[in-house]
């Protein structure tokens, strides 16, 4: 392993300050190592990587060799023959397969000791890929939900690790609530992001289905497809809505900004003494929380 000194200020960028070290004047070195003892991350969120942008990558790496280190953790492992140095990438994958394809025999790379959690490494690799706009809407979506699943952060504290608003998040998890064909879809750019999203307003798959398959024909905007969803909803509930209107409106929106949350007044139909019901919509179990929190409070 080489050591290479003065390079190494990038990366840095890529990371919220929360994550970085807390001694701001520790000076980050740059080693060169073997490029066969880096391990691909097993939490890399990307999935799909395109290849003629990797070979793209590979003739500028031949011709200027790795202007930004990649970023690894040690692994040492006993063996029969003594210790075993390897090292497990945690961002800047596109460059190691770039550096493969290049035939590269050794790359930079900053070496940090606090990444042997699972957590900071996808973590790490996320918030590089979210930056760089790398992942596609459904890895994006998978990325933030194994955060929510496996570690139990709300959706308000992955949004601050991405610089991204909680609604964003969000709005990004509820792709995964789309059939897998259709997430394929997206995943694969046949579908949009905007598309994808106007389809969750239909609550019926089967009509989701034949929508989808209006918008794979051609011709078929993201705002015709809402416009389809809100033609599609029960008569009834629009009448509701009218009434609601004229009578509730203001109340709705104080409720609303209340309780953080949707709130749908509907009148008795036919009215019954002046009767009906409040809606309250949530799209988590945080959210769900966090409402019954301000209601019992």
């Amino acid at each position: 392993m080489k050591k290479l000194f003065g390079l190494g200020k990038g990366l840095g960028s890529l990371i919220p300050s929360n994550m970085e070290s807390t001694n701001t004047n520790k000076k980050e070195n740059v080693f060169y190592v073997e490029i066969n003892k880096i391990k691909a991350n097993p939490d890399q969120p990307r999935r799909d990587f395109d290849e003629e942008g990797i070979k793209e990558l590979s003739k500028s790496v031949r011709k200027y060799g790795v202007l930004q280190p990649l970023l690894v953790t040690k692994v040492e492992t006993e063996t029969p023959k003594g210790l075993d140095v390897s090292y497990q990438l945690i961002a800047g994958e596109r460059r190691l397969r770039a550096s493969q394809v290049a035939g590269l025999p050794q790359v930079p790379v900053i070496i940090r000791d606090e990444f042997e959690h699972k957590q900071d490494r996808l973590e790490v690799a996320l918030i590089e890929n979210v930056q760089r706009k790398d992942l596609n809407p459904v890895e994006e979506a998978e990325a933030y939900d194994r955060l929510a699943k496996e570690f139990g952060l709300t959706q308000k504290e992955i949004a601050d690790k991405v610089s991204k608003s909680r609604e964003v998040v969000a709005n990004a998890v509820r792709l995964l609530n789309l059939p897998k064909d259709i997430r394929d879809a997206v995943r694969t750019d046949r579908l949009s992001r905007a598309h994808a999203k106007a389809l969750l307003a239909f609550s019926d798959e089967t009509k989701q289905r034949e929508v989808y398959n209006q918008i794979l024909a051609g011709g078929v905007s993201s705002k015709e497809v809402e416009s389809m969803a809100s033609s599609a909803k029960p008569k009834t509930s629009r009448q509701a809505k009218g009434k609601k209107n004229s009578k509730f409106i203001e109340l709705e929106k104080n409720l609303g900004e209340t309780l953080s949350a949707p709130v749908l007044i509907q009148s008795a139909n036919p009215p019954a003494g002046g009767g009906g019901k409040i809606v309250i919509r949530f799209a988590t179990l945080e959210d769900l929380n966090k409402i019954a929190k301000s209601i019992i409070d």
